[in-house]
């Protein structure tokens, strides 16, 4: 399979860098480039690329302004000489973080998620189809919803697995990418914290601000330092408590 791709880049030569590093990966095409924002959001809609490597800081705005102008969402590869973005780019769910200048090992494993990611598309909006339908199947107040996406979609290599939620113990962020931990081992998510958090709101806990922990594991709460605590969950391990989300998780299970 063939990936479309677009770098957008206010210096000539970090773009000519990329290209370089991608004559190497012949399963990625070059769709276009651009050098500022304005030009960015006309190539990205013009030409519906598959992935974007794109800058952060460009003339006629951010990376992020391009994000939110386009009408195409392509995945994202942010490539930028700073190192203070990473938490909003994760927030903006992108495949990865580069700093320039970008190394070819660095940028071969930016690719191999990027190809991770890409394969595992498919199945992620079938996810969000369920979503929908579901949404849409108690706002008109149906009694039994036709599709309940009751499972996780997680990866395992090239793998596609269905996870019941019962057998998650957590999920956790690292820098862009966000795993399902159970007591076999951990799984890539393609779906933010945020967007796990509201799927199981009552079924999962913000323990910290990387960290969803099954409520249904947690058998001991203990004092940690400063007013923050570790919970227990047999068999997988611990997980911190914030101090902030410690008051919180009083309300659930008072002590």
């Amino acid at each position: 399979m063939t990936y479309r791709c677009v770098i957008i880049d206010d210096e000539k030569p970090a773009r000519d860098r990329i290209k370089r590093l991608l004559a190497a990966a012949p399963d990625f095409e070059l769709a276009g480039e651009a050098g500022d924002a304005d030009a960015a959001v006309r190539l990205v809609d013009d030409v519906a690329p598959d992935l974007c490597f794109l800058d952060v800081q460009m003339p006629e705005g951010s990376g992020f302004d391009v994000l939110k102008r386009v009408r195409h969402v392509p995945h994202v590869i942010f490539v930028t000489a700073f190192d203070t973005y990473a938490v909003p780019a994760f927030e903006v769910s992108s495949v990865d973080y580069l700093l320039k200048p970008v190394g070819r090992q660095r940028f071969a494993q930016a690719l191999a998620r990027a190809r991770d990611r890409m394969g595992d598309a498919e199945s992620a909006r079938r996810v969000l189809d369920q979503l929908d339908e579901l949404r849409r199947s108690i706002s008109r107040g149906t009694d039994e919803p036709p599709v309940r996406p009751d499972r996780v979609s997680v990866r395992r290599g090239a793998a596609i697995l269905l996870i019941d939620p019962r057998e998650i113990v957590w999920f956790e962020a690292e820098d862009t990418l966000v795993f399902a931990r159970t007591d076999t081992g951990r799984f890539l998510v393609d779906q933010t914290l945020s967007d796990l958090e509201r799927q199981f709101d009552r079924r999962f806990f913000r323990a910290h601000r990387s960290c969803l922990v099954n409520l249904a594991r947690v058998a001991e709460i203990q004092p940690a330092h400063a007013g923050t605590y570790i919970i227990v969950c047999p068999g997988a391990g611990t997980v911190p408590l914030s101090r902030r989300q410690a008051r919180k998780l009083r309300e659930i299970f008072p002590w």
